[in-house]
């Protein structure tokens, strides 16, 4: 398997996973017939049935992250107009999604047998996810069908089942709307939607690595940032409380080492805010230091950052959510990785890198320094300090109840987005260059 489009933290997690003991190929066709036994049995399904005026407008959101992102424009449609498919589980036919995957258990092991050591055991790893794919393409098809979709809104474009109805949405000639819910990196799918709505220039640039994206493309900015705008806290820059938030890929004794060193110079008041996926956090150590901590599957990380005057993290999204609060962050390595600057909010100025922790201490007392200009946001989110900011959900409502009346044109000369038309030939002169 070639690995060229790969970047490092993506080509050590592959490494890694190559030297991990994985389960027998025995093991994982027991844990697929297992699961196939609890879809069946134990996952009771009933497709939904349809709202009084449906419209043909289906929404469909995975994650927490999703449902933040769809929500807001949601919240601006009538009511029985429209369905909205929000549990992975209970609003997906899995156990039809597991039958439907039985005739291609002996592809895959044909597949397996015939690969090289590091995809066999990348084959092991997510045997189970790479079987199910077949079957959820089936299903995903028969979704659109049993709903009578005729524009489908997602706010994902990567994960499987997804993927699997946005291919079934193309072939049946449905509309696709893609709204973009986090930061994007290289390396994401090309955008092939009927129409996107994407933060800013920045996420369109990550996109063209992927080819020319199809359809319209939209600058609109983030939607899931609309119901912050009455929730920004007024700040005077007194750093007095500090955040730090971790991936999955930190190293927890350097954590350490960094809130012992805040600590060491009067920075007592500290807020330690973990990866929901992050697997090494010693809560014990945290309690005995008097760290507090910010429960990801229970906080959002904007009330996180709202309740702290400065944030230092690794490399992670999360840099332009506290971006948008106005709330001066710092990039800092607490892990054996080189840094990337994956996201390029270093590179744009976005966010201040502290090599040292001298550097940081700079930076700390005196944060103002690390605040991006106005521009610079709005590269990464364009309805930043303009009128459409905290509107974005109506705005892509109203654009909704066009594209189900066949008006969509009208959008255009109302909505006052940034349209892909003349950014495309921008950016194709930036990549030739």
């Amino acid at each position: 398997m070639k690995y060229s489009n790969l970047n490092v933290l993506e080509i050590n997690e592959i490494s890694r996973i190559v030297k991990e003991k994985q389960p027998s190929l025995f093991k994982q066709i027991c844990i697929f017939i297992g699961q196939l036994f609890y879809y069946t049995f134990i996952v009771h399904f009933k497709y939904k049935s349809l709202p009084v005026n449906y419209k043909g407008l289906l929404f469909f959101g995975v994650s927490l992250n999703n449902r933040r992102s769809l929500e807001p424009i949601i919240n601006n449609i009538e009511k029985d107009t429209y369905l909205y498919l929000n549990n992975h589980i209970t609003d997906v036919h899995k156990r039809r999604a597991w039958w439907h995957s039985i005739p291609y258990l002996s592809t895959l092991i044909k597949l397996y047998k015939k690969s090289d050591k590091e995809d066999k055991a990348l084959i092991l790893k997510y045997f189970t996810r790479l079987l199910t794919t077949y079957g959820l393409y089936e299903i995903a098809g028969e979704m659109l069908d049993k709903y009578k979709v005729k524009v489908l809104v997602l706010a994902n474009d990567h994960n499987d089942i997804n993927r699997c109805l946005i291919f079934n949405a193309l072939e049946r000639g449905i509309k696709t709307v893609y709204v973009q819910h986090a930061s994007v990196k290289k390396g994401f799918p090309r955008l092939d939607f009927t129409y996107s709505f994407l933060d800013g220039k920045e996420s369109l640039e990550k996109y063209f690595y992927a080819g020319i994206p199809k359809g319209e493309v939209y600058l609109s900015g983030g939607v899931r940032f609309d119901f912050l705008y009455d929730k920004i806290v007024k700040r005077n820059y007194d750093v007095k409380k500090i955040g730090v938030a971790i991936n999955m890929l930190d190293d927890f004794d350097k954590v350490k080492k960094l809130c012992l060193f805040l600590k060491n110079n009067n920075y007592h008041d500290l807020i330690l805010r973990p990866h929901p996926r992050y697997q090494h956090l010693n809560t014990e150590w945290l309690i005995k230091n008097n760290i507090a901590i910010s429960n990801p599957k229970e906080e959002s990380s904007f009330d996180f950052i709202s309740k702290i005057d400065f944030m230092i993290s690794n490399e992670s999204a999360i840099h332009l959510d506290a971006s948008i609060m106005y709330c001066p962050t710092v990039l800092f390595n607490i892990s054996d990785n080189i840094i990337l600057d994956d996201y390029n909010f270093v590179k744009n100025n976005l966010v201040k890198l502290a090599n040292t922790e001298d550097e940081l201490l700079k930076f700390i007392k005196n944060p103002r320094e690390v605040m991006p200009t106005k521009e610079t946001l709005q590269y990464y989110n364009a309805s930043s300090n303009t009128h459409l900011e905290g509107k974005l959900g109506s705005t892509i409502a109203r654009f909704l109840e066009l594209v189900c009346q066949g008006k969509e044109k009208q959008f255009d000369k109302e909505s006052g987005f940034v349209k892909n038309s003349v950014l495309f030939h921008e950016i194709d002169d930036s990549f030739a260059k």
